[in-house]
Order: C-alpha cells, then structure tokens, then sequence
C-alpha cells in the first residue's frame, strides 16, 4: 500500500498531460499555475521556444477561485509563433473554430493578454473560455500564423482544480 501511495504522489508531481496541453504549479515565491501547450511539453526557461500558449493564473494579485477560473487580475496569456511574441503595434488576429474572434494591436513583450488592467479583462476572458469551447485557435501576427489544437485544453485547465480544493499533490 506504501509503494501505491508513493507511486501516486509521483504522479501527481509530474506536469499533469492531457492531448497536448499541460499543467504545472510553481509554487515557489508565490503560486503561478501554467495551463500551455507546446511542441515539447517542457517548462525550463532554457528551452527552445516555438509555437506556444500559456495562460498563467496566480494568486499574487488576487485569490483564485476552487475552480482556479481565470478572474479579476489573476491571469494572464503568453503566446509566441516560431519562438517571437508579438512586437508594440503588430496587428494581432485570433480566431476560434467557434466563429468567436479577437483583432487587436499588441502592447509588445511577453504577455500578450491579461486581467491585470481594464482594457484586457475582456479579452483574456473570451480566449480563455474559447480555449474550453473550440475545437482550435488560430493566432497570428508578425507575418506568422500557427493553429494550435484546442484538444485536452479544458482537462489541463481543470488539473489546477486539486490545488485550489486543498488536495494538492
């Protein structure tokens, strides 16, 4: 029953995977917990980036929910096509197989959508919902354009569920 026991804390350490989409909690410093997708899978700062999405929900701003839904100032969306993210002023286009659609110039740097102000509460809300709706995403921008599948995105989104209800792995 030990060995059990450990074998399924080991599990539950590792980076929950669900069809290409995964979830990782840091919780050092302060808890960020990854919901993304990317040609490897990795979260090492060190990697090569490519075509990735990363919505990132953090308690440092503004407690998170038992659902850890993306609310008021807590999340926050990183994208980048063949390793960039989009420059201050490129025009950025997003749209879901739903029909659901965003066009918009982007501040530049790494985040590309957030809560943290006004202006993208909106929108950060409509992608993350979308990404649980849609079957894909299209995003482009900087002449780029990728179609990332959407599919296993609502069970990584929900793998921060354990962290939140107090069964933290």
């Amino acid at each position: 029953m030990k060995h059990l026991f450990t074998a399924a804390l080991i599990t539950l350490a590792n980076p929950a995977i669900a069809a290409g989409w995964f979830f990782e909690a840091s919780i050092e410093g302060g808890a960020e917990y990854w919901t993304f997708t990317n040609e490897t899978g990795e979260v090492s700062p060190r990697r090569v980036r490519g075509n990735e999405i990363w919505i990132t929900r953090t308690d440092q701003m503004n407690e998170l929910d038992a659902n850890g839904t993306c609310d008021f100032n807590n999340c926050r969306v990183s994208v980048t096509l063949d390793g960039r993210n989009a420059e201050a002023g490129e025009r950025v286009s997003i749209l879901f197989s739903n029909g659901e659609k965003l066009d918009f110039v982007a501040a530049g740097g790494d985040i590309l959508l957030s809560n943290f102000d006004t202006a993208g509460m909106g929108a950060t809300n409509l992608f993350v919902h979308n990404v649980r709706q849609a079957e894909w995403v299209e995003i482009g921008f900087g002449g780029k354009r990728h179609r990332f599948s959407l599919a296993g995105s609502a069970a990584a989104l929900d793998a921060i569920r354990p962290w939140m209800t107090g069964g933290k792995p």
